[in-house]
């Protein structure tokens, strides 16, 4: 029986969502967000007036005279932040989705997958998902959101509260906390029942009990696929914690990976009780509930970083940041905790790529912060962390990427020679994005361009205008499928890039075999369409070893040290550049002319012929 984990993101409940019969098909054993599980918002138009060339700082200080000239275009948009009560009634529109509340609910247990019959007795006979993840700006319910969106604290329960859609919640013996009292109301004891007696509950979640405190929704969530199909039929007592795909969620008291849950450091000696050769765990980050607003017009966004000091000295805060202090230090000791086989950042913003020379407030992702995606690289490499992969979404397309990691302190020692780092490290992100729209039938949220007469016009300038982006622009973290000879269901060979709908399924095999370096996981992006549930649309996969440094990955590497040289050395941390290398600062401004110039003639020619043919008319009438 395959270990399956499903991700997505963006998706509109007023815009059809055929997905949810695929992902149920392939029986994951949960469903992550990535964000914007809703929107929220309300477009409001455009902003003008911002565009132009605004002189950005490069550098790293806030006293540098090191700067350049950025383009703001095209210009951002402008929306009406959402209120509770209109977080509350998109969300409910979402559940209000029959294939999407038929996946949730789950299925039969006798249901079969690939003809095979599985008889795991469950509760009432039912294997459910498990539904987890994070928010995007969208469904936190800000356009671009930070930490100064007055409903943060409603939007938080809100989000929770619909993870837990369908879940039977029985308010017995489980932990309540007034939603006013910013002090822990719960007992240590009450947090860490014995859940082979209870089930999952809200109350007893972690990533509730910070959203009560306006902290954001972050969390790690454990999964255990070492049982077999016996073990789990003879253990009546823990029957609420199996899924599909002989796999079991682990509470938080029995995983003791979650901080506030363990409220002290876990020795790393201690053993832990879940298996550490077939484990999975997943940890969502809130950049939403504590970042910083982005900088207006020509400020700059990059500064100093403040000491942190609760901690090491090594260890430093963003001043403009995503995940504010206490989630970084969550973060840190949650890692060190985790002894799990496979280890699943999820960001609501891509974290490797720097694609337009935008400002944030048109185009975000991790890179417009750069200090904050150095100590997210740094905390993530620094941790010892088996098999660490990064899953994003946002920007509606599917892209395979890859970053080779170097320690600034082994680079020093490679300076006087011209050989290469010794040790690189590749960190992969599994960018899933586009539930109900795309640049493969329309950017826009807005379902009037999903609608005639607009559709035509939009599906065609959306696809061509990103398609063209990809050929001419050095996007070298993007990897590249040389071949699916070896791929077990199929995928597309080249850029390991889509532009449909899609969402992202993780398949994990934990066997020992020689050759297989400890197990493998399997990524494949599924799209829609006659044979989606048979075909992914892209397919990669990596063993644990080279997930884990300790094998290289095969194909095209930043193996150049002028590559990493010409990083500045941040603190001792890791500099981490595209797997095929840096792209030359020339083709980077001949590849944006291209794109301005191909937004131009999709976006505006069009409405220039438009209206040369109306004043042709006009004249004509008027003659």
């Amino acid at each position: 029986m395959p270990h399956r984990i499903a991700f997505g993101s963006c998706s509109h409940p007023s815009l059809p969502q055929p997905l949810w019969k695929i992902i149920k098909s392939r029986r994951p054993t949960a469903f992550v967000w990535g964000g914007d599980a809703i929107y929220a918002d309300k477009f409001a138009g455009l902003n003008w007036t911002v565009v132009g060339w605004h002189r950005i700082n490069d550098d790293q200080t806030q006293n540098s005279t090191s700067s350049s000239w950025r383009l703001t275009f095209p210009p951002p948009s402008i929306h009406t932040d959402a209120t509770p009560e209109m977080l509350s009634d998109w969300y409910e529109k979402q559940w209000g989705v029959e294939d999407y509340r038929s996946f949730v609910e789950g299925w039969y247990d006798y249901e079969h997958d690939n003809g095979i019959n599985y008889t795991i007795q469950s509760h009432n006979n039912i294997i459910k998902p498990l539904l987890f993840g994070t928010v995007d700006d969208h469904d936190y319910g800000q356009n671009n959101g930070d930490y100064t969106y007055q409903y943060k604290k409603e939007s938080n329960i809100e989000f929770v509260n619909f993870l837990y859609s369908g879940v039977s919640n029985d308010d017995s013996n489980v932990c309540t906390q007034d939603v006013h009292n910013n002090d822990d109301a719960c007992e240590e004891s009450t947090i860490q029942q014995d859940n082979n007696l209870h089930g999952r509950h809200k109350d007893n979640d972690p990533m509730y009990q910070r959203a009560l405190k306006e902290r954001g929704v972050y969390g790690v969530q454990l999964f255990d696929f070492s049982k077999t199909k016996n073990d789990h039929t003879s253990n009546k007592n823990n029957n609420n914690n199996i899924l599909w795909g002989n796999g079991s969620w682990v509470p938080e008291s029995v995983a003791k990976i979650d901080p506030d849950v363990i409220k002290s450091n876990v020795s790393s000696s201690e053993t832990p009780s879940y298996s550490t050769t077939h484990s999975v765990a997943i940890f969502a980050l809130d950049v939403r509930s504590n970042k910083t607003p982005w900088p207006k017009g020509k400020q700059i966004h990059t500064d100093n970083t403040i000491q942190d000091r609760n901690s090491s000295s090594s260890f430093n805060i963003p001043l403009l940041d995503f995940l504010g202090e206490d989630q970084w230090h969550w973060f840190k000791q949650a890692l060190s905790n985790s002894h799990a086989t496979v280890n699943i950042i999820v960001s609501g913003l891509q974290v490797h790529p720097e694609r337009f020379p935008n400002d944030g407030n048109v185009v975000e992702e991790w890179s417009k912060f750069p200090e904050a995606r150095q100590l997210l690289y740094d905390t993530i490499l620094n941790s010892g962390v088996k098999s660490p992969m990064i899953v994003s979404g946002d920007v509606h397309m599917a892209q395979f990427m890859r970053k080779d990691c170097v320690k600034a302190s082994d680079l020093i020692q490679s300076r006087s020679s011209t050989s290469n780092p010794q040790v690189v490290r590749p960190l992969v992100e599994i960018t899933t994005s586009g539930m109900t729209h795309s640049w493969g039938t329309s950017f826009s949220s807005q379902p009037k361009h999903h609608r005639l007469p607009l559709k035509p016009y939009s599906y065609f300038v959306s696809r061509v205008f990103m398609t063209i982006c990809h050929w001419v622009c050095g996007w070298n973290d993007i990897l590249i499928q040389s071949t699916n000879e070896e791929s077990g269901e199929g995928g597309k060979v080249g850029l390991q890039y889509y532009l449909g709908l899609n969402f992202a399924e993780f398949e994990f095999d934990f066997s020992e075999d020689k050759g297989k370096g400890g197990g493998t996981v399997t990524t494949r992006i599924f799209g829609k369409g006659e044979d989606a549930v048979l075909v992914p649309k892209l397919e990669m996969s990596w063993t644990f070893d080279e997930l884990s440094e300790n094998t290289r990955i095969e194909g095209n590497s930043a193996l150049y040290l002028q590559d990493y040289l010409s990083i500045e050395n941040l603190d001792g941390g890791w500099l981490c550049i595209p797997h095929r290398g840096i792209p030359s600062v020339f083709g980077e401004y001949v590849a944006n002319t291209i794109m301005f110039i191909s937004f131009c003639i999709l976006f505006f020619f069009p409405h220039v012929i438009m209206l040369y043919l109306v004043r042709k008319l006009w004249l004509y009438w008027k003659h």
